[in-house]
């Protein structure tokens, strides 16, 4: 099916020049037809050069409005897949964003009351997200939020397709609450300065938000991928 859909448009394209090909040969045999007639030569006769030069205008201008219709509809389908290229793969990137911050929230449930919590940024500006308790500890990456590219080009996508722009909004959305969810965790787990209850609060909110993030991720990605979202890129 995605391979089909790939290929409509050269598709198309051949049964278009198929088309006129075939009327072109069907008027070429009714010209021949009425030539051997004689019967053009009564038509002929009672049409002057205004109505013939008239006849030749609409054509010609018919043939160009088509050939302009296919030439933008080619360009406006490129367009469309360059744009749904490089969104599936924003969206692969906060794929991975949306694990880590899960995993997050994984491991803040499952470790002990005591546990400290940090989120620490290197030399390089990566940032780290830490426990420690009388066990030990671990780690694991804190990735951003990536929205540059569906921020750039959401008006453009909104010119383009209808569907696509629905998928995009609603991702969007989704990347907003995503964020909220990362910028939580600074707030209400990072040393926990708040307390261990607004830990168990916003830890239940995360996990009631998560799902409905991941759901609109995969909408969006599926209208510019055909696919379900299974792949994460890290950079």
């Amino acid at each position: 099916m995605k391979l089909l859909k790939s290929l409509l448009p050269e598709i198309l394209g051949m049964l278009f020049g198929i088309i006129i090909l075939a009327f072109s040969y069907l008027l070429i045999l009714f010209v021949l037809q009425v030539e051997r007639s004689g019967f053009y030569l009564e038509i002929i006769s009672g049409m002057n050069a205004t109505s013939i030069s008239i006849f030749v205008a609409v054509f010609l201008f018919l043939v160009k409005e088509v050939l302009e219709y296919r030439r933008k509809r080619k360009a406006r389908l490129r367009k469309i897949g360059a744009l749904k290229a490089i969104i599936s793969e924003e969206i692969e990137l906060n794929h991975w964003t949306w694990l880590k911050i899960k995993d997050l929230i994984e491991t803040v449930k499952s470790e002990p009351s005591d546990t400290l919590y940090k989120i620490i940024k290197s030399t390089s500006g990566t940032e780290k997200f830490e426990y420690y308790n009388k066990d030990g500890g671990g780690g694991q990456s804190f990735p951003k939020v990536y929205e540059h590219l569906i921020d750039k080009h959401l008006t453009e996508i909104a010119e383009l397709n209808e569907n696509f722009y629905i998928a995009a909004i609603n991702y969007t959305k989704a990347l907003a609450e995503l964020s909220h969810l990362r910028a939580g965790a600074y707030d209400f787990i990072h040393e926990t300065p708040q307390g261990r209850h607004y830990v168990e609060g916003f830890v239940s909110y995360a996990s009631d938000q998560l799902p409905k993030i991941f759901t609109d991720m995969e909408k969006c990605y599926q209208i510019c991928s055909g696919e379900e979202l299974y792949k994460h890129r890290m950079r």
